[in-house]
């Protein structure tokens, strides 16, 4: 069967009346085999349209039209005009650039012997290599004799600082942020390096089974790197609407200036340790109180709290990133009080009890300072 009939049949399944679902090849009347044939066939058709776009995107991309039309670099251009994501823009500018002078590079995309993901990695691999596709090799194995045996060229090195960023999108409610983005390799090292050092830091928590995952330590190194040694109390104003925060206990209606909404534990956090605005609306929506901007914890009382504690955590002894922490949360009546503060290190204070719930106890047999889960009963 030739591969436009086999091409043909599939069309002919897809317009089947909405319901019927294709789950095994006999349902489609050909042979496991057959069916591969049409995936790399229409592989092949794919690598040629890329290698019609690769030919128009170095028009563009010498006459700078991404710059003229407000982009940041060619990547973000073809990302928005394409509808794709950002690595799927980046590897087809790479391609764009890399076989500029590799015309035979170009040629096997555009009679089909040659796949783009093949070509984009055998691009960043010297011309003058006698099996420049490296056909014996799987793609990966080609991307490894690369990353030996590239040669950057100044242009190319200019060009990965040029197009390196970092993307912040929050969720509608701003309880949630994506982050992504990539850097030269260079940038890469120092960032790894700098966030498994701290994550290697953080404390492993019987109580925390996250805190063994790799990933989330990452994601944890990166906020405390961002808090630093010693931050500035944060200045947050707050805003409660009335009815629906008491009908609730406080788990809506809370919200901050810059727009998103808060939860109970997000509220603690903020009254615990920052300098504050609470203005609280009636039924009707008028405000009738205005809190003044006031420090939660007074300076002085805030250095005589750590002074007490050691100068240290009082869960681990940390003294990196200290801060004093209400025992009775003050969204519950708890004072500023000597007798209701205690030093925590910046982890344990923001992430193990604000955002992951944890409670304080003193243990009772040697009345140290201990963590355990709400749902878990002092011992």
């Amino acid at each position: 069967m030739y591969v436009h009939e086999m091409e043909a049949n599939i069309r002919s399944i897809l317009e089947r009346p909405e319901g019927a679902v294709l789950t095994r090849p006999d349902d489609s009347g050909l042979s496991v085999d057959a069916l591969e044939q049409i995936l790399i066939a229409e592989e092949r058709e794919i690598t040629r349209h890329r290698a019609i776009q690769i030919a128009a995107l170095q028009v563009i991309d010498q006459a700078q039209v991404a710059t003229a039309d407000g982009a940041r670099n060619l990547t973000e251009w073809v990302a928005g005009r394409l509808d794709i994501g950002i690595d799927s823009a980046q590897a087809l500018v790479r391609a764009t650039r890399r076989t500029e002078q590799r015309p035979e590079l170009r040629r096997a995309m555009a009679n089909g012997t040659a796949t783009f993901d093949r070509v984009e990695a055998a691009s960043r691999i010297d011309d003058r290599d006698p099996d420049p596709l490296f056909l014996h090799l799987e793609v990966n194995g080609v991307h490894r004799e690369a990353a030996i045996r590239a040669r950057k060229t100044a242009a190319e090195e200019r060009r990965t600082i040029e197009d390196s960023h970092l993307v912040l999108q929050p969720s509608l409610d701003r309880s949630w942020y994506k982050i992504w983005g990539g850097v030269d390799g260079m940038l890469g090292v120092i960032v790894d390096g700098t966030l498994t050092e701290i994550a290697d830091k953080l404390p492993v928590d019987p109580d925390l089974p996250q805190s063994r995952n790799g990933a989330w330590r990452l994601a944890m190194a990166l906020a405390e790197l961002c808090a630093g040694d010693d931050p500035p109390p944060a200045h947050i104003t707050v805003f409660v609407d009335a009815a629906h925060a008491a009908a609730n206990d406080a788990r809506a209606g809370v919200y901050l200036q810059a727009g998103p909404t808060v939860g109970r534990d997000a509220l603690d956090a903020i009254l615990c340790d920052s300098v504050d605005c609470v203005i609280v609306d009636d039924e009707q929506g008028k405000p009738m109180h205005y809190g003044n901007s006031s420090r939660s914890i007074p300076p002085a009382l805030r250095r005589a709290i750590i002074h007490r504690d050691r100068n240290g955590c009082v869960i681990d002894g940390s003294r990196a990133r200290l801060q004093v922490h209400h025992i009775v949360p003050r969204s519950e009546g708890g004072p500023t009080e000597p007798e209701n503060l205690i030093t925590l290190c910046w982890f344990h204070h923001h992430v193990a009890i604000h955002r992951l719930g944890l409670v304080l106890y003193r243990h009772p047999e040697h009345g140290r300072w201990r963590l355990r889960p709400a749902t878990r009963p002092p011992p």
